[in-house]
C-alpha cells in the first residue's frame, strides 16, 4: 500500500500569478478612484462657492428691503449650515488652522480660502499648500454698493 500525503495549499507559481492579477487589477482601480475622489472634490467645492454666493444675495436682497446699508463680510455667516470643515476666521490661514479640505475666511482682504485635498495648480501658494481663494467684493452702481460677489483674481488663479 502506498502513503499518500494530502499536502494541500497553494504552490508558488500560483501565488505569484495571484500577486501578478492583484497587481494589475490595483493599477487599473486606483487611479480612477483617484479620479472620483478629485472629481467629487470639485464638485463639492462648486457647490460650496453656488451657497456661498446665493448667501451673499440673500444677505442683500434683506438689507435692501430693510434699508440698511450693503456692507462685505463673512458669507459663512449667511449660511443655515454651516458645513462641518469651515474651520471659522482665521488670520492668517496656514495649513495648521485650515488643514485639506477645510474653509476660512480671512478679514484681511476678504478672502474665503479652501485648502485643497487634491493637487491644484496656480492659487495662492502659503506653507508649501495651494489654496484655493476668493475674494467678497461689493458690486456698484457708481458709488453705492448695490450687491456683493465672490472673485477670484487673475494673479490667483487656479486649474486642478
Amino acid at each position: 500500500m502506498m502513503k499518500r500525503h494530502s499536502n494541500h495549499g497553494f504552490t508558488l507559481i500560483e501565488l505569484v500569478v495571484i500577486i501578478v492579477v492583484l497587481g494589475i487589477l490595483a493599477a487599473i482601480a486606483i487611479p480612477k478612484l483617484f479620479s472620483v475622489t478629485k472629481e467629487a472634490e470639485i464638485a463639492a467645492v462648486s457647490n460650496m462657492v453656488a451657497s456661498l454666493e446665493s448667501a451673499l444675495a440673500t444677505y442683500t436682497a434683506k438689507q435692501f428691503v430693510d434699508g440698511q446699508p450693503i456692507a462685505v463680510h463673512n458669507p459663512f455667516d449667511d449660511l443655515s449650515n454651516i458645513p462641518s470643515n469651515y474651520k471659522g476666521v482665521n488670520d492668517p490661514v496656514t495649513i495648521v488652522n485650515t488643514p485639506n479640505g477645510a474653509w476660512s475666511w480671512r478679514p484681511t482682504g476678504n478672502w474665503i480660502m479652501y485648502n485643497p485635498k487634491s493637487t491644484v495648480s496656480g492659487g495662492w501658494l502659503n506653507g508649501g499648500e495651494r489654496f484655493i481663494i476668493y475674494q467678497v467684493q461689493p458690486v456698484l452702481d457708481g458709488v453705492d454698493t448695490v450687491g456683493l460677489r465672490l472673485t477670484t483674481t487673475p494673479a490667483y488663479a487656479f486649474s486642478w
